[in-house]
């Protein structure tokens, strides 16, 4: 589908726009897709591997003053977000935010951004050397 010829750009063309990215974008491979709904797009895709990065609320307002917003910003931009997330979810995917089961792994960022690279990395390793150990034993 082309959306050049599209005559309203709404939010549910946007949707379906950003479900077409994305899906051309995993088609290429080896990208990584950031939000706004990449894991219920891709969700039936067994090439993707889906990670769920959180923050306890204090770490969040921490992480936002250090922007240099005050607290009262800072507690209302968080709260904000969230709730933003969970209506935008269940509005165009019908679902709660966030759908756990959508998810290879989920990390609570709070542990450092080096880390938290490290546990994807170490991850998707060994989920791809798990299923190129089943497809060998297919084989035999």
């Amino acid at each position: 589908m082309s959306f050049a010829n599209s005559r309203a750009f709404d939010t549910d063309r946007m949707i379906a726009m950003m479900e077409e990215i994305a899906g051309n974008i995993a088609e290429q491979g080896n990208a990584v897709i950031v939000g706004r709904g990449a894991p219920y797009f891709l969700c039936d895709r067994e090439d993707t591997f889906r990670v769920f990065t959180y923050a306890p609320y204090d770490e969040k307002i921490r992480r936002v003053l250090a922007m240099g917003r005050k607290r009262d910003e800072a507690e209302d931009l968080v709260n904000n977000v969230d709730k933003e997330r969970i209506a935008y979810i269940k509005h165009y995917f019908n679902a709660d935010w966030p759908t756990r089961s959508l998810y290879h792994l989920m990390i609570n960022t709070v542990v450092g951004d080096e880390n938290v690279i490290a546990m994807i990395l170490d991850s998707m390793q060994m989920l791809e050397s798990r299923t190129s150990e089943e497809a060998l034993h297919r084989v035999r």
